[in-house]
């Protein structure tokens, strides 16, 4: 009845318009888990007495990051389809349906059990999502990206209100997940709320040699570079020299492309000391905007504008801040930009761009002067617990929840997910092939396969074909030790300064913190986003930088602050 009430005030919610998003072989065989009993009710006056579920409530394992795959397969003597939501549309290439792929042919064979997908439109994953909710007809399982997909009273009460199971409560069920939640404390304690639940199948990022590495960061043209005579610039200097060079003797019409906003994910920002929404400093949370050191930053960048470094056209671009327009990044109209380290070197010609020789090299975040102190901030694609921003949620309405969760868990055992990163065993020495070391685990995927193969096929098809989009353990070394020196190169380099700025993804506010911060936030955010294109622009004076933020203030930001403060305190004591 809760549900159903909840179903019926969602849906006149999104009627009205105020309800907004986001957020080896089939043989193989083990034991599970010991299975936690008890449901943890929502309460948020006290701790509950399932707080004892979290990190230290996990059951003890002798397996490691699922070296050893627990389940037994087939998982169902008779055939079961399951009902999949994922938001990858705009990663099918030519395919149609994600069975056609021959990695969910494999896992089907395996497991009898058969996915019918769900794929919301591209461009409306968030209302989509949120829609789930206002229907009675939950998938059995959901796949989310966590910071834009999101129940917007919070996980805990997600649970609470009888969408999605609590992980806690069928331990025996996930053995291999519990193996890699056991692996790692940060890991461990970031999958876990405050509460103490566990909302789902947490992403997992394996790592190269135990290091996280960002797979995106500041870029900028090599080709460029060696014609004007000038070095990978290092300072903000240095980059203002190199960017006329660009402008004066190479006429590039965008030598620093940025996202539509005006302000990128941190990293050019990085080195003034600031951010470009919450940031932490010493534990303390803090909001960019509100500092001197964001006003210089938008100076900094104004003066760029007027002398037509920046892109003229930012504001209009369809960018959503990770690489340029295809437009102007295939036919020499960008010098630089943040992209991801898939693209660099001549990724970009072999997918069509006009010139031969176009080459993209990694930057490092540019300080005031090489003496400055290290930038803090940027925006991992990974953080130190190694879990990856997607989850995998499954419905308490599921008449298979075993099933679902056992089908999931099978993701984090190591024969399933080298299969669904590097493609299935009949394509070794195709899609992917041993590394030299002899270790028979350690694939090394084909990369060139992905852009020149026989049959012609796009880079997107063959991910579709070969390989699996954003599986659950997504192993870096797939995408990273496939690729040439270059691009190797800069995914170590973006890590070079730690993001000690950053906040967490998996801080969470209770469901009353969760509501007041949405509602005061949305519309900060909004006005910030304006207000940032306005100052480049010119269109709002710097001058009044101070009645801007006398505005941020009485909309209410020192709240969101301390919102953020307390979620992230909370956080820190798990």
């Amino acid at each position: 009845m809760k549900k159903k009430l909840l179903a019926i005030l969602m849906t006149l919610v999104m009627t009205a318009g105020i309800f907004s998003g986001c957020g080896k072989s089939s043989e193989t065989s083990g034991t599970g888990a010991s299975a936690q009993g008890g449901t943890t009710a929502l309460d948020e006056t006290k701790t509950p007495a399932g707080a004892a579920k979290g990190f230290a409530g996990l059951p003890a394992t002798d397996t490691v990051r699922g070296e050893v795959n627990q389940q037994k397969y087939p998982l169902t003597e008779e055939k079961v389809t399951l009902r999949l939501w994922a938001p990858i549309a705009e990663s099918m290439g030519t395919l149609s349906d994600p069975n056609e792929g021959e990695f969910w042919q494999w896992y089907e064979e395996l497991t009898n059990v058969h996915i019918e997908f769900i794929l919301p439109p591209v461009g409306g994953t968030s209302d989509a999502f949120q829609l789930l909710f206002a229907s009675d007809n939950m998938p059995d399982i959901v796949m989310a990206y966590a910071d834009s997909c999101t129940y917007k009273r919070g996980e805990d009460a997600a649970i609470e209100d009888g969408y999605f199971v609590n992980i806690c409560d069928h331990y025996d069920y996930c053995p291999n997940y519990v193996s890699w939640l056991n692996s790692n404390e940060l890991t461990g304690k970031s999958a876990f709320t405050d509460m103490g639940n566990l909302y789902g199948f947490w992403g997992i990022t394996k790592t190269m040699k135990d290091t996280v590495l960002t797979d995106r960061g500041l870029c900028i043209r090599q080709d460029f570079l060696d014609k004007v005579g000038m070095e990978v610039p290092r300072t903000y200097d240095e980059w203002t020299k190199v960017m006329r060079a660009f402008r004066d003797q190479l006429h590039i019409q965008a030598p620093f492309y940025t996202s539509s906003k005006g302000v990128d994910y941190g990293e050019f920002m990085a080195g003034f000391g600031t951010a470009p929404d919450f940031y932490q400093k010493d534990g303390k949370v803090c909001y960019g905007p509100l500092d001197d050191e964001y006003l210089e930053y938008l100076k900094f960048m104004r003066g760029w504008y007027e002398e037509g470094i920046l892109d003229q056209d930012f504001a209009t671009r369809q960018s959503w801040g990770v690489k340029a327009d295809d437009d102007m990044q295939l036919n020499d109209k960008v010098g630089a930009l943040i992209d991801y380290g898939s693209r660099l070197s001549d990724t970009y010609y072999i997918r069509g761009a006009s010139n031969p020789d176009f080459y993209l090299v990694a930057c490092e975040q540019p300080k005031k002067t090489l003496d400055s102190p290290d930038p803090t901030f940027r925006k991992p694609s990974t953080g130190e617990d190694s879990l990856a921003g997607t989850v995998w949620t499954v419905s308490a309405d599921s008449k298979n929840v075993e099933i679902a969760m056992r089908w999931l868990d099978g993701f984090y055992a190591r024969d399933i997910y080298l299969n669904s990163n590097y493609g299935i065993d009949s394509e070794k020495d195709v899609v992917w092939r041993l590394a030299d070391d002899g270790d028979p685990y350690h694939r090394i995927g084909i990369y060139d396969f992905r852009y020149s193969n026989p049959d012609g096929l796009d880079s997107a098809t063959v991910l579709g074909k070969y390989w699996t989009k954003n599986p659950p353990v997504k192993v870096e070394g797939a995408q990273i030790e496939q690729a040439d020196d270059n691009k190797q190169a800069g995914y170590f380099l973006w890590t070079k300064y730690p993001a000690s700025g950053y906040i967490p993804d998996r801080i969470t506010q209770t469901t009353e913190e969760e509501s007041e911060l949405a509602g005061l936030y949305t519309d900060i955010e909004t006005y910030v986003a304006e207000c940032n294109v306005k100052f480049l622009l010119g269109q709002m004076s710097l001058d009044d930088y101070d009645s801007f933020r006398q505005t941020l203030k009485d909309m209410g930001i020192e709240r969101c602050i301390e919102l953020k403060q307390a979620a992230l305190d909370r956080y820190n004591a798990r």
